[in-house]
């Protein structure tokens, strides 16, 4: 592995689940590599069966990629498993094939996250026009929190929390290094020793709340947080 000038080795795998979505990946690894520890970070595609032509586009600009053929629509968990199964490194990044890196945001939470004892973390995420975009978010009774985006009752449930002065869900911008129950799994970066101990990402979900439940097991293992002085963009992100 290379070193940098920084005093922490690098170590990442970093895994990217694709779906027909070869520009989004192009455009991320191209933001990624305005920064020379990119290169020091082993980039794996875990391909849900595209029937495109993404491998050729992605590997002709990045060849060095490591390309996994699902051979079916697996979903984000079992491909992101995949991906962790076939990774290299002690530590793994989920990320979103819509994401743009800024400032070198990788190498930037890997430095933090390996100098303290969480056992997964998030940075803060963007929207396009750099906006906050939630990133982390708490567990409320009953996982109410779920059916906040939900009409008529999400509103309700906002005005009794804030009633009750219940204290919300969801960090809509983080500032500095801020305790969550979830992360988003757009930007997620997860420590092996923690995955060996949790277990790996619930395969029963197909897209959606799988990140949820597994950061759920993660937290028995070690402390949760998002770095809110870290950003990404995340173009295509919905509100949780």
């Amino acid at each position: 592995m290379q070193c940098t000038n920084s005093t922490i080795l690098l170590s990442v795998s970093i895994i990217i689940v694709n779906y027909r979505s070869a520009k989004f990946i192009c455009d991320c690894l191209e933001s990624a590599f305005q920064f020379p520890s990119a290169k020091n970070f082993e980039w794996i595609i875990a391909d849900n069966d595209s029937k495109d032509d993404s491998k050729e586009i992605i590997t002709s600009q990045f060849p060095f990629v490591k390309w996994i053929n699902m051979g079916y629509n697996a979903g984000f968990a079992r491909a992101n498993n995949e991906g962790i199964r076939q990774s290299t490194n002690e530590v793994v990044l989920l990320l979103n094939p819509d994401t743009i890196i800024l400032d070198d945001a990788i190498e930037k939470c890997y430095q933090k996250f390996m100098q303290g004892n969480h056992a997964a973390c998030g940075v803060q995420m963007l929207n396009p026009d750099r906006s906050p975009q939630i990133s982390g978010s708490y567990f409320a009774k009953g996982g109410l929190n779920h059916l906040l985006p939900l009409p008529y009752w999400g509103s309700f449930i906002k005005w009794l929390g804030s009633i009750l002065k219940v204290q919300k869900p969801s960090i809509e911008k983080a500032t500095t290094e801020e305790f969550v129950d979830w992360i988003s799994g757009a930007f997620m970066m997860v420590k092996k020793n923690a995955i060996a101990k949790a277990g790996l990402m619930d395969e029963d979900f197909f897209l959606y709340a799988e990140e949820v439940e597994w950061c759920s097991r993660l937290k028995k293992i070690g402390t949760l947080c998002i770095y809110g002085d870290i950003h990404i963009i995340n173009i295509l992100g919905e509100v949780i």
